[in-house]
């Protein structure tokens, strides 16, 4: 497991399914201890009133160290999913998106479950600090957006929180109109870039439609539902040599192909024939300046 330094340690999605609750290590008054157990509570409430019978999966993303080092767990270890550095809260939100076309289309099983009561509540206790994905299923007309937390969380003095409560929010009236994009990153100039490639549409978990995005279509396609269902796209197959992650913008879904830099690989920083001729007259430069050196010391014998 690849470890990953916390540039942005206490992280809590709640009351905004891409809004972040985040602080930086600076601010923390204390270590975390790596062993103590965590308690976290979903509440799902709609208008002010408790929802329950909600059934509601959390996965664990990764653990956390005392120094404050990510450490991904298996069934997330992927080279796109790099938590250090990460500022700015539409990064937050591609980790979330991308996180749950995985668990959909690699049937990653969640570490724990549990229901709301009659309060609304549902409880996990006995967690251990680090990232976690808390996933509430569609239940009786009522949907909640999906939460990213990391666990423990950081008070306003600086101090870790190892009991936290979290209310995602429900999700939004029913859209009509959605898109799915392919983008490529990485790969300029490159011939060998594949064709086309393949997206499969989930509805609430289920595939729906297996489409096909090149540049005949323009790398996209669009789709209308009406049911205010909980949609995910995932590239089936993704080409060798890429890393890919998933963003959500409204109903417009960005699947990104990032092709790493490879250092064997170097940059092409200009125009090669106009470097070669630059080359050339350095060369032809050094040779003169050789030339007149010589020349000026005969004249002076």
């Amino acid at each position: 497991m690849a470890k990953r330094t916390v540039a942005i340690i206490a992280l809590l999605l709640c009351l905004l399914p891409c809004r972040a609750l985040a602080a930086s290590t600076a601010d923390a008054a204390e270590n975390i201890d790596p062993q103590r157990d965590c308690v976290l509570t979903i509440s799902c409430r709609y208008d002010g009133e408790a929802v329950a019978g909600v059934p509601v999966e959390l996965y664990k993303v990764a653990s956390v160290t005392s120094n404050f080092e990510y450490v991904a767990e298996p069934a997330f270890d992927e080279p796109w999913l790099e938590l250090d550095n990460i500022q700015a809260q539409s990064q937050w939100n591609m980790v979330r998106s991308t996180l749950e076309a995985e668990i959909v289309s690699g049937s990653i099983e969640a570490n724990h479950a549990a229901v709301t009561d009659q309060t609304g509540l549902a409880f996990f206790g006995g967690l251990k600090p680090g990232l976690y994905l808390a996933i509430a299923a569609p239940t009786a007309g009522y949907r909640f957006e999906t939460a990213l937390v990391f666990l423990p969380g950081l008070d306003e003095s600086g101090f870790w929180q190892y009991q936290l409560t979290v209310t995602p929010k429900p999700s939004a009236e029913p859209k009509e109109e959605y898109k799915v994009l392919k983008l490529w990153k990485g790969d300029e100039g490159r011939k060998d870039r594949p064709k086309s490639v393949t997206v499969d549409i989930y509805r609430d978990g289920v595939i729906q439609d297996t489409v096909i995005l090149s540049e005949e279509n323009h790398w996209s396609y669009s789709w209308s539902a009406k049911d205010g269902a909980k949609w995910v796209v995932v590239e089936r197959d993704v080409p060798k040599g890429y890393t890919m992650t998933v963003e959500e913008r409204g109903t417009t879904f960005v699947l990104t192909n990032t092709r790493p830099h490879d250092p064997s690989d170097p940059p092409k920083t200009g125009d090669s024939a106009h470097l070669l001729l630059y080359v050339i007259l350095m060369i032809l430069s050094g040779s003169m300046l050789i030339l007149l050196g010589v020349s000026g010391k005969r004249k002076r014998k």
